[in-house]
């Protein structure tokens, strides 16, 4: 098998999700890796029935919030790091968010959609999220099922919102998009402006509870051929690029049958986690 030497230090470690193993079902966990997560141990251990624990990798995600109904006319606010640096002392701020207002959420590579955690739940009733995609020239539903609802209340627990991926879908700049909807994108501290993403567009169809926030939005691989771990086999291995437009910031974990533990362990190559690669 294949020696990688790694010119850093690799002595700074931290274990991600719950201690003694993220508890795996045949219902997928989501859990972030660690801002400035560069390295990562999985081991799979007390597995009761499961034959195996599937997994994929969680795609790198771009978060803007749109201050104002005006869209991307209007000031974004990015939300990137904290929604997926693996800490529940930074949320994505939903306080009083209202209908009309979008969430703009884009990755590197095409995505079937995203796990939210949430802090403070949202209480208003009969509140529905639509998740639209870029065709090309227009916003598209993409027909979302929203795990998050309960009660009939989007956004009131935690949960997957996912999607079939469009085949019509196409990447493009935040530039391009809002021209396409006539707008003038306000890229004013908008490093964003230029990179090609496909995006998603998120709008709610009732004003937030007051205090809604986020722990986390995590993206949900494209792919469901996940890789598959036994109770003899561990992986370890660079996470490439790692946080950044082209990255991954944590990992999807379930099993084939029963229950299992996915002990989850991320370790920073210079010896100290950080605020992470941004590009």
């Amino acid at each position: 098998m294949p020696t990688e030497i790694l010119g850093a230090n690799l002595g700074h470690q931290r274990i991600a999700g719950a201690s003694k193993g993220v508890a795996c079902t045949t219902t997928a966990a989501f859990t972030p890796f660690h801002q400035g997560t560069e390295h990562i141990d999985i081991v799979p251990r007390n597995l009761s029935t499961a034959v195996v624990v599937k997994y994929a990798f969680c795609p790198y995600l771009i978060v803007l919030k749109a201050d104002s109904a005006d869209g991307l006319g209007g000031h974004l606010q990015d939300y990137s790091q904290v929604a997926q640096d693996g800490s529940t002392s930074t949320t994505v701020n939903l306080d009083a968010f209202t209908a009309g207002r979008a969430l703009y959420v884009g990755s590197a590579i095409p995505f079937r959609g995203a796990h939210v955690d949430r802090d403070t739940a949202n209480a208003v009733g009969s509140t529905v999220i639509t998740v639209s995609y870029w065709n090309g020239s227009e916003w598209v539903d993409t027909g979302d099922t929203d795990g998050s609802i309960s009660g009939g209340i989007s956004l009131a627990q935690d949960g997957a919102i996912t999607w079939t991926v469009p085949s019509a879908w196409q990447s493009s700049t935040l530039k391009k998009l809002a021209a396409g909807a006539g707008e003038t994108l306000d890229s004013s501290g908008q490093k964003w402006s230029d990179i090609t993403m496909y995006w998603t567009k998120w709008t709610w169809s009732h004003t937030l509870t007051a205090g809604t926030d986020l722990f986390h939005i995590l993206g949900i691989n494209e792919s469901t051929a996940y890789a598959e771990l036994t109770d003899s086999v561990a992986y370890e291995g660079r996470v490439n690029n790692g946080f950044g437009a082209n990255g991954v910031a944590g990992i999807e974990a379930l099993t084939n049958a029963g229950t299992a533990n996915l002990i989850v362990t991320c370790s920073a190559m210079n010896g100290y986690f950080s605020t992470g690669k941004v590009l």
